[in-house]
């Protein structure tokens, strides 16, 4: 059953999407970026990174979030996404990853989760179609002629119920950060749900060992 602030929410989802769609101007993208991060802190999601996602990437944010109203579109939002196993997901995401880090500076999560790729530690789900995968670092030669890699099988489950299972929520509602990133409560992993190109995928890697 949806709550009565779970439907405000939803209904917030869809009006954001529906103006950023029709927003070409840089004052009125600011002004629904700002909106997105207000929609993102109230599902309990970190909203800092809000500001630096393209239109695409805030309007698939958007259907996600709309698409949770009816649980028979959850797939929806990913279903014309890229393929997760493929050589070409895991060039966007490394691209992605390299701009984010470069924003960031000298260090933070985006540098974090790049190394966790060009180490092999880094692993990509969406729970939505049900596949986990290592990702790999593209430009490695012996990664040369890869061109997909098997997934490992997991349950379907909307976004809502994954991240209920694998997150800790705070007093506030919040899901819990440690030194900037969640941790997930099954591994004691960090991790991060974001965008990587127009959908919303579970970033997840070792936390550093303890010096």
């Amino acid at each position: 059953m949806v709550s009565a602030v779970d439907s405000t929410r939803l209904v917030s989802a869809q009006y954001a999407l529906k103006n950023l769609r029709s927003s070409d101007d840089d004052s009125s993208q600011d002004s629904q970026s700002s909106s997105v991060a207000s929609i993102l802190s109230g599902y309990g999601l970190d909203s800092s990174s809000a500001s630096l996602l393209s239109n695409q990437a805030l309007s698939g944010l958007l259907d996600t979030l709309s698409s949770q109203s009816d649980t028979s579109d959850q797939t929806d939002a990913t279903e014309d996404g890229a393929d997760v196993t493929s050589a070409s997901f895991m060039s966007m995401l490394k691209e992605q990853l390299q701009d984010a880090a470069a924003a960031e500076g000298e260090s933070g999560k985006a540098h974090d989760m790049l190394a966790a790729l060009e180490a092999g530690t880094l692993t990509i789900t969406d729970p939505t179609q049900g596949v986990s995968i290592a990702a790999w670092d593209v430009d490695d030669p012996d990664e040369a002629d890869t061109e997909s890699k098997a997934g490992k099988a997991i349950d379907v489950s909307g976004w809502s119920d994954f991240l209920d299972a694998h997150l800790e929520r705070g007093g506030d509602g919040a899901f819990v950060k440690e030194n900037g990133s969640y941790v997930d409560q099954t591994n004691d992993s960090n991790a991060f749900f974001g965008l990587i190109g127009s959908n919303y995928y579970y970033l997840s890697w070792p936390q550093a060992a303890s010096t």
